[in-house]
């Protein structure tokens, strides 16, 4: 099974918005209609409910859509809204960092000061991508496993770190799979670093075919979830201790902010899985 990590692929950011210019366009709408009815724009609940939102969704939705699926375009575009209004990046994972973190990393993540975690992850929104088909949810009674392309993660000004994973993103089919988990405070990150997360079981083990010789990992819990994010936030904030907010006038489309050194602008491969066109740093 090929494992690609090469470049970063297209986001679910990207494909949740019908053109490069929409969000420029749209955004700002959501942030003016906050401020003048002194609503929290950082409580997803209280996000979904303004006009905005409620009509940039309409403009995103297909009209035959399901009503229920205006849940899941709403928790998507929550942390679409602050990738953007944060100037966060897309960060893809190696295959190499992320296998050494599941094995044994969680030392690294321990070592992070609580106060760090909420320096670096704090006021910031960011897309962790995974390498491509190298983590799978597994849900039994829940249809076939389904391969993680990475996760959405927005740090808000309380401290309380929210997080969604994506699958299913497949070229055979549209849209992808959103997964949300309740939001967790930025200080116990370090705590789900090192705990165990699957009971009975290795964190991350998996049965499906050729496990051991790809290397796979699978995620079973919630848990599991909390624990892949905090392994590789731990990881982020440490090498990037410094990302700053920008304020929401200076707010640009993800991938402006810091980037690693040597990461240039995504490649287009001659054969390989759509490149995103948005600028990445590699963890």
């Amino acid at each position: 099974m090929a494992v690609h990590d090469a470049y970063a692929r297209r986001t679910p950011y990207e494909l949740l918005l019908p053109d490069p210019d929409f969000a420029d366009s749209g955004f700002p709408a959501i942030g003016e209609e906050a401020a003048e009815r002194g609503v929290d724009a950082e409580n997803p609940a209280a996000f979904v409910m303004l006009g905005a939102v409620q009509a940039t969704l309409a403009e995103l939705r297909d009209e035959d859509a399901a009503p229920e699926s205006v849940h899941d375009h709403g928790g998507v575009l929550f942390f679409a809204y602050h990738l953007w209004r944060t100037g966060g990046a897309v960060t893809l994972v190696r295959r190499g960092t992320l296998h050494g973190l599941a094995s044994g990393g969680a030392g690294q993540a321990h070592a992070v000061r609580k106060s760090l975690w909420t320096r670096a992850l704090g006021g910031n929104a960011g897309y962790i991508q995974l390498p491509q088909h190298l983590v799978w949810i597994e849900e039994a009674d829940s249809g076939p496993p389904e391969s993680v392309d990475g996760f959405f993660w927005f740090g808000d000004a309380r401290g309380a770190l929210h997080l969604a994973l994506v699958a299913g993103m497949r070229s055979d089919r549209p849209g992808y799979i959103v997964v949300p988990v309740p939001p967790q405070p930025l200080g116990t990150l370090s705590d789900w670093a090192t705990g165990p997360a699957r009971e009975g079981g290795d964190d991350f083990d998996t049965s499906l075919p050729g496990a051991e010789l790809d290397g796979l990992l699978g995620i079973r819990t919630p848990a599991e979830v909390f624990k892949l994010a905090a392994l590789l936030l731990g990881r982020l904030a440490l090498e990037q201790p410094t990302a700053s907010r920008r304020s929401d006038a200076g707010a640009g489309p993800p991938g402006e902010g810091p980037v690693s050194p040597g990461d240039g602008p995504t490649r287009s491969p001659a054969a390989g899985p759509t490149p995103s066109a948005l600028p990445f740093a590699t963890l």
